[in-house]
This record gives C-alpha cells, sequence and structure tokens, in this order.
C-alpha cells in the first residue's frame, strides 16, 4: 500500500494540495468500520475489487471492479465495504484552488469541468487501455517521496517534486475529461425500495437538520414506521438516523467555522442545529479531536484571525 500526504511544514490543516492512495486494501470486520465524511477536496475514486455499495449523499451505488468515481468532496460520502471481504481501491484528493492556477497558465481550465458540471459521477465501461493509464498515473503520483518536501518549500528540490505531481495530476485530468466527453454509461443509483425510503430520508435530514427534530419528527414527516425506518436505514448506511443526522449538523458547523470566523460559538452551535453551546463543543471535541474554537484557528484565512469566543 503506498500513501502520500501532500502537507505544508506548518501543518495547517488547509494546506493540504493532494492526498492519493494506491491500491488500498481493507478487509473490514463490521459495516460501521467507514463512516460517512466530507472535504473540501475534488476527489477520483477507482475501485479495483471487493464487494462494495457506495453512498454519496442519497445516492446509492453498488461498485463493479474498474469503476471510477469524481466527486466533489463536500457532498457527505461513505464506501460501504461488506465484512471479511478484501476491499482494494485507489484515489485521488486534490485541491481545486492549488491547481486552478496551473490549468489556467497551460490554458485548459475546462479540465476541472467535470468534477463542476458531472460531480458525484459513476463511470462504468471505460476503454481497458485509458484504465491501464489512470491507474499508472496514480502509481506513479503516489511513488513520489513527499515527506520532506517542505523543510525548504522554496528549495529546487521541493519545487521540482511540486511540478512532477502536479504535472502527472494535469494528466489524470486529461483522461478523465476524456472519459467524461465519451458514451460512457453513468450508473443510476440502486432503487429498490428501501433505498427509495433511505433516500428520502436523507433527503428530509438534509434539508431540516439545523431545525430541532426526533425520529418521531421524521417518520410522521414521511408517513414511515419509526422502527422500519430505522432498521432500513441502519441496513443502508451502516449509521443509525441520528449518527447521520448529527453528522449533518458537524459538516455544517465546520463550514461555518471555517466561512464565517466572525461568527460566535454560540451561533455556529445554534445554526448547526445543535442546542447550546456546551453540547456542540463536547460534540465537536469528541469527534474531531479538538475545540471548535482550535479548528476555526487553524482553518480561518491568517487575515481573519480576530475570533469571537
Amino acid at each position: 500500500m503506498l500513501t502520500i500526504f501532500f502537507v505544508r511544514e506548518e501543518g495547517r490543516l488547509d494546506d493540504k494540495k493532494i492526498i492519493a492512495r494506491y491500491r488500498l486494501v481493507n478487509t473490514v470486520k463490521s459495516y460501521e468500520d467507514f463512516t460517512f465524511h466530507s472535504h473540501e477536496k475534488y476527489e477520483i475514486y477507482y475501485f479495483h475489487g471487493g464487494t462494495c455499495k457506495y453512498l454519496i449523499s442519497d445516492h446509492i451505488y453498488d461498485l463493479q471492479k474498474d469503476d471510477i468515481i469524481i466527486m466533489n468532496g463536500l457532498t457527505l460520502h461513505r464506501a460501504y465495504p461488506e465484512p471479511g471481504i478484501p476491499y482494494e481501491r485507489s484515489l485521488i484528493e486534490f485541491s481545486s484552488e492549488w491547481l486552478r492556477p496551473i490549468l489556467y497558465n497551460l490554458n485548459v481550465p475546462e479540465l476541472l469541468n467535470p468534477f463542476n458540471q458531472l460531480s458525484n459521477t459513476l463511470f462504468r465501461g471505460v476503454d481497458s487501455e485509458i484504465l491501464m493509464e489512470i491507474k499508472e498515473l496514480i502509481r506513479r503520483i503516489v511513488l513520489i517521496d513527499v515527506n520532506n518536501f517542505y523543510e525548504d518549500e522554496n528549495s529546487v528540490e521541493s519545487r521540482l517534486r511540486e511540478g512532477e505531481i502536479s504535472n502527472l495530476v494535469v494528466q489524470l485530468l486529461f483522461k478523465i475529461y476524456e472519459i467524461s466527453q465519451q458514451q460512457l454509461v453513468k450508473i443510476a443509483p440502486i432503487e429498490s425500495e428501501k433505498n427509495t425510503h433511505v433516500k428520502r430520508m436523507i433527503s428530509w435530514m438534509e434539508k431540516n437538520f439545523c431545525n430541532p427534530t426526533s425520529l418521531n419528527c421524521i417518520a410522521d414527516s414521511l408517513n414511515l414506521s419509526k422502527y422500519y425506518m430505522s432498521r432500513i436505514f441502519k441496513d443502508v448506511t451502516g449509521l443509525t438516523i441520528m449518527q447521520y443526522l448529527m453528522t449533518c449538523r458537524l459538516n455544517r458547523a465546520k463550514y461555518l467555522l471555517e466561512i464565517h470566523p466572525e461568527k460566535s460559538i454560540l451561533e455556529v452551535a445554534l445554526q448547526s442545529g445543535f442546542e447550546d453551546a456546551s453540547h456542540f463543543s463536547r460534540f465537536f471535541r469528541k469527534q474531531m479531536k479538538i475545540t471548535p474554537s482550535d479548528y476555526r484557528n487553524r482553518r480561518a484565512p491568517r487575515t481573519q484571525k480576530t475570533i469571537k469566543k
């Protein structure tokens, strides 16, 4: 398993430019080994093998070997691999802010169009030669040693290595752009009755998570049995309904902390659906291993360091 984390020396969380993994393999023990998550980067996901569903917001995909997904990482997503079966995938997560100026200088800003126009799309049936090229590009990106890039980020060695990585990523985006223009099969989400109900639940929660709610409220709104609703949601997503709801609230809070550093912790808490600042701070610290204020100080732009407590 090869992995790189391309990170600035000072360690600020928002300075990550690219994360890459090639043929990463896990054999999970339970459906809960993977959870819903989000991030700020665009993502290219390559499924090599195993038995796995992939959930992106309220879409549920049954993966097949050599499927490729492109997505906007801000959308909640998670893998749902079958326990006991090796799950193998590769992925590239990259910052559009880092890559966009490079693409403009090359006069090819359109290479990001698939992520903006076809975001959260699964491609199946890609030509075998293109698949080989995509896998080789990911492998080459991962092989570059970036552990010590930023001991001196302006050194010749660091600049050359960053240039080499950006060159390979651009080549990879050319391939993604090529397959996005072809008449490939765009796989529709699975639409069983159970999945349809779960899709309705997720849609409802994403619209209402900022408001006080309960299982009874969701069940009444969707005209479903509370017990049936809870069981099928857990079966499909691996999470309880309230775990998913709290994940939505957590991601909203992270967004507010980063984009609106002028807001107080209480304002962030209430606008994210939490009862009060104390409950929010305890939950945030338990999930993120950091306080909301420290998270904001790390993520907020340097020019916006005047923070309300």
